[in-house]
């Protein structure tokens, strides 16, 4: 518990860690392109370019104005204007007006150009002794328009941006503790139904080999019906021996811990050799195995586990057996199906017995949980991780008459 509670700690504040880094790291790149594209902006400052405005009386009393060479510089590399209003609103002064903008001014034009754009120009207003100083950029260069906020609403963001940076805080330090107790809840549910299923499955064959055992101790050693009670207890014994396989496999499996294989491996001869060490085990004569395999898919080489593809023919073989107490013909074909744009392998195992229930059926097809091991088909769960491994798709379906098949698309 504590090991987990640890590595939660540590996935999360790392997150949070990244998290602020990376913020951190945007922030300074908005910051740096702002500066590269406002740079050019910036020079172009107001009160620069009114220091380079220079005022001339003549004799006569007439008053000109002129720029500096620096200034008219500084405007031309922006590609911009500049005028000078007297207080009646007429120009006094410009240096390249453009041709569209007018030559006089109301103090309702002049507020309103101060606030937003004159003929869409975006201009910049300083005001100096000798009037009001205009200086203008190209169109569709700068996007400027007025922003305000009562007091009011100022005050409130100062008094609520604390407080909800405090509680931020205080629910990210305060959530994993609720987050570690909902996920120990539901780890301590899946553990039960994990004991369950393994008790449920384990019970059934180890009761027979106990009743087996003891009927053997208690028989003469001639007397008839040994060989087949042993015979009885070695098959119930391999029935445990495969659930033990299969829930360490399904564990594995699911943390990623197996040290897998991805191989070459020649399937035909694996699903021949995996069906002969079933028949091997003194399989009752009163299964029917059939194994078709195209002539042109006899040299299919597939890449993957070897002992993974042997466990899920071999689950499948198994749970068409142990479904089918009776008997049943088991058939296993690997052919090509035409697609709707290619063709596709198929390997399919199915059965002409009872079949499945229909909510034994939706459990098989239903998602696999991470962490939480059906009470029944246990080995029909590791088939589909197995096919998952291998990115194979798996279907499950009742034969309309009679019988299950599971069909894997390779």
């Amino acid at each position: 518990m504590m090991r987990r509670m640890e590595q939660f700690f540590y996935v999360f504040m790392l997150a949070i860690t990244m998290a602020g880094v990376m913020l951190l790291a945007d922030l300074m790149i908005l910051v740096y392109l702002s500066a590269e594209t406002e740079g050019d902006l910036s020079d172009l400052s107001p009160a620069y370019i009114a220091e380079e405005i220079h005022k001339t009386v003549q004799e006569s009393g007439e008053v000109q104005y002129s720029m500096s060479q620096q200034g008219m510089n500084r405007v031309d590399g922006f590609h911009g204007f500049v005028f000078l209003l007297d207080d009646a609103g007429e120009i006094i002064w410009s240096y390249r007006l453009p041709e569209d903008v007018p030559r006089h001014y109301t103090i309702k034009e002049i507020v309103q150009f101060t606030r937003f754009y004159l003929k869409d120009y975006p201009v910049y207003v300083r005001i100096i002794d000798d009037g009001i100083l205009v200086i203008g950029m190209p169109r569709n260069t700068v996007w400027k328009y007025q922003l305000s906020f009562q007091v009011d609403t100022m005050n409130m963001f100062s008094t609520t941006l604390p407080v909800l940076f405090i509680v931020n805080i205080i629910v990210l330090l305060v959530a994993p503790f609720f987050i570690i107790r909902r996920d120990t809840r539901k780890r301590e549910m899946q553990r039960t139904s994990w004991i369950a299923g393994v008790s449920h499955d384990v019970r059934t064959p180890l009761s027979l080999i106990i009743g087996y055992a003891d009927e053997l101790m208690r028989a003469p050693l001639d007397c008839a019906g040994t060989q087949e009670r042993a015979q009885l207890i070695e098959n119930q014994a391999i029935r445990i021996k495969t659930l033990v396989t299969n829930l360490n496999t399904s564990n594995k499996l699911t943390y990623g811990m197996g040290a897998w294989h991805r191989e070459q491996v020649l399937l035909p001869a694996l699903i021949r050799e995996t069906i002969c060490d079933i028949v091997n085990r003194n399989l009752d004569e009163k299964y029917d195995i059939d194994v078709t395999i195209s002539d042109n898919l006899e040299q299919l080489y597939v890449k993957g586990d070897k002992e993974l593809m042997k466990r899920l023919v071999e689950n499948l073989m198994n749970n068409a057996i142990n479904s089918n107490m009776s008997g049943c013909e088991i058939r296993v074909s690997l052919m090509c199906q035409n697609g709707r744009f290619f063709k596709k392998t198929v390997l399919e195992i199915s059965d002409n017995g009872c079949g499945v229930s229909r909510e034994l059926l939706k459990k098989f097809r239903t998602s696999i949980r991470s962490e939480k091991l059906p009470e029944h088909g246990l080995g029909i769960r590791l088939v589909r991780q197995i096919a998952s491994f291998h990115h194979w798709k798996v279907r499950f379906f009742n034969n309309a008459d009679g019988g299950f098949t599971c069909r894997i698309y390779l």
